[in-house]
């Protein structure tokens, strides 16, 4: 039996370096993967910005069908882009190689400049997104770490919270801004809550969307990073509250 042992240790390290090397590969893989997927979408999100920014112009003679298929173009596009992201942001979180750029930055005008960007995909929803953006807020955090786990939120409440309308709300007190997005759909149980946040869970089990269902875990990690937290209030068919809590200043560690 002796002889036996070593043997069997060698052979389970063999076959958990192959199974390390397969991950990485995985992760590798997915990496590449991504960036390969999104590059190409960048200038054409940016020439379609362009020509819808021309077919807006009060001068210009556009059919507003057009203009509307120029509206749905860019928000597939910009879904597109976001999935890739998302792919990218979940293969860094992975890997402990989630890497934050923070500044002071003007919260309220982030806001606010969301807010816009996807009123055109509630409007494609069938719902209204309204705001509510408490003016002069700002605060040392990375704008796209808070843009995405914002998104991720509105993307979410707009899939489970139309025709009903959405709120994306901004409070703050000296020492911390507190972000709501708040929609008036099916609702999620008291058991799935507990779970929803983890990876690779849909938002409701009986919901199967286009997702990864990573969306809420990559916002929970990324507000994580920033030393803020994330929660959810809900009642089953009465709607949810995801609540962003995020710190004003930078008097915290910023690790992960």
């Amino acid at each position: 039996m002796s002889d036996e042992a070593p043997l069997e240790g060698a052979d389970l390290r063999r076959q958990l370096e192959t199974l390390r090397e397969a991950i990485r590969a995985r992760d590798d893989f997915i990496v590449i993967a991504a960036h390969e997927l999104r590059n190409p979408m960048t200038p054409i999100l940016g020439f379609t910005e362009l020509a819808l920014g021309i077919a807006r112009k009060p001068d210009t003679a556009c059919d507003p069908q057009l203009t509307a298929l120029l509206e749905r173009l860019q928000q597939a596009v910009q879904d597109y882009t976001g999935r890739a992201t998302r792919l990218l942001d979940v293969s860094r979180i992975e890997a402990g190689n989630l890497q934050l750029e923070q500044k002071w930055i003007d919260l309220s005008n982030l806001l606010l400049a969301i807010a816009e960007k996807y009123r055109v995909a509630a409007a494609h929803q069938g719902c209204r997104l309204d705001s509510d953006i408490g003016a002069g807020v700002s605060a040392w955090l990375d704008p796209l770490a808070v843009e995405e786990a914002v998104e991720n939120l509105l993307s979410n409440a707009l899939k489970f919270g139309a025709p009903k309308p959405v709120l994306l709300r901004l409070r703050s007190d000296r020492h911390s801004a507190q972000i709501d997005v708040r929609d008036h759909g099916i609702g999620i149980s008291s058991e799935q809550q507990r779970c929803i946040f983890g990876r690779f869970e849909q938002v409701v089990a009986h919901h199967r969307g286009n997702g990864f269902g990573v969306g809420l875990w990559v916002a929970g990690r990324l507000v994580s990073a920033m030393n803020g937290q994330i929660t959810v209030s809900s009642v089953p068919q009465e709607g949810s509250t995801f609540t962003i809590e995020l710190p004003l200043s930078a008097n915290r560690s910023t690790d992960d």
